[in-house]
């Protein structure tokens, strides 16, 4: 393979395009196909434009990214009920699992098809050895 048409190929794959598409839950590569069949899983190929998707496995990556978010938008959300409205530990901990859980669950399909439409733009399979 020539270095030109290795340059060629790579040029095609934008991370910041790949990574906002992968976030819409869109084909990295056309932006218009589906990268899920059903809530978290992926099709084997793009209906739109064919591009083979099942080979990518993102496995922790998208669990991790979405308790990272989660912390930082629980954490001030917490401290600034119990500053300004002081209720009982109870309703607290009760309110953290309902919002945890529903923006957990809100924002995993995302995070996934932000590490879907990152390790596409990066040619990974998730199978790399470390």
């Amino acid at each position: 393979m020539s270095d030109n048409h290795l340059i060629e190929e790579q040029a095609r794959r934008p991370i910041r395009r790949s990574l906002w598409r992968g976030l819409l839950k869109r084909c990295p590569n056309c932006g218009a196909g589906r990268i899920f069949e059903r809530y978290l899983k992926p099709t084997r190929c793009c209906s739109n434009c064919g591009e083979a998707l099942g080979h990518i496995r993102t496995d922790d990556f998208a669990p991790w990214l979405t308790i990272l978010v989660l912390g930082h938008i629980l954490v001030p959300v917490v401290g600034t009920i119990d500053y300004y409205l002081t209720p009982p530990l109870w309703i607290i901990l009760l309110s953290v699992v309902v919002i945890g859980t529903m923006l957990a669950l809100a924002l995993l399909p995302h995070a996934k098809g932000l590490c879907f439409g990152l390790m596409w733009a990066l040619r990974m399979r998730g199978d790399e050895q470390h």
